[in-house]
């Protein structure tokens, strides 16, 4: 599971999709169903009985703001944008409810629940650069928003913005540390390929200077016998001469060629 985490992921793959078990794969979505299933009845309940929120605004954003959990799993960027919209919304709505007082506000607790695990969805997907915009637009966000704060509320700005922080620095560096890996493996790759073919062109250069060694050691044979015939073999006719000068000069120029 550790080597599927720092695995990247394609654009559009979700998460653990190399992973090499079913289960492995199918987990992200079962995660975050199950952090569906568990926060979005506790958001509305939240809403309604705590913060006193009407109860058509408690269930509107209690789906917007845990549904798109579920799309986090594969385009993790969509997702957050969705619920950092409907949680600026929801910090609107709540800053007019009766039950605000005395409450965690903008981000109550089960929103920060549900926007780390979005964080952990970010951080093991997207780049470094994205991540920092993240990080950077949730605080811009939560600042903007101190500035309209109920009185009597807590705050809980720079609980989410720290939060937050740490949840994408441990999964980028998860996720880096699997880039690294992978870079790490592709040059040993190439290294190999070039070790191969390095070993090949050896190999060939080695049989090319025997076969020189061999081939040119009968040449100059041929060339020494051709010359030689002449004076070895007296009263040669001068067409027989003039065929093994040919032959000479034929196994010279093979000598010239070879080299």
């Amino acid at each position: 599971m550790s080597v599927a985490l720092r695995t990247p992921a394609r654009p559009g793959e979700p998460l653990l999709a190399r992973a090499p078990r079913r289960w492995q794969r199918m987990a992200p979505f079962a995660v975050a169903a199950v952090f569906v299933v568990v926060l979005l009845p506790v958001t509305i309940a939240v809403l309604t009985n705590d913060y006193r929120l009407g109860g058509g605004w408690a269930g509107a954003l209690g789906v917007a703001q845990t549904v798109p959990l579920l799309l986090a799993v594969t385009r993790p960027v969509p997702a957050w944008a969705a619920v950092l919209a409907a949680d600026l919304l929801g910090a609107v709505l709540l800053a007019s409810a009766d039950g605000v007082a005395g409450r965690p506000w903008p981000w109550p607790p089960m929103e920060i629940v549900g926007y780390l695990v979005l964080m952990a969805c970010l951080g093991l997907r997207e780049s470094v650069r994205t991540l920092v915009g993240v990080w950077l637009a949730t605080g811009a966000v939560g600042v903007v928003l101190g500035f309209f704060a109920p009185g009597g509320v807590t705050d809980t700005v720079a609980l989410l913005f720290v939060l937050g922080g740490v949840m994408l620095a441990l999964t980028g560096a998860l996720r880096g540390l699997g880039d690294a890996q992978q870079r790490i493996a592709e040059q040993e790759s190439i290294s190999e390929a070039e070790r191969a073919r390095r070993t090949l062109l050896e190999e060939r250069a080695r049989i090319a200077r025997e076969l020189h060694d061999v081939v040119a050691h009968h040449m100059s044979v041929i060339t020494v016998q051709a010359d030689s015939a002449p004076y070895r073999l007296p009263g040669m006719e001068e067409p027989v001469r003039e065929e093994f000068a040919a032959i000479a000069a034929s196994a010279r120029e093979s000598l010239g060629e070879m080299r």
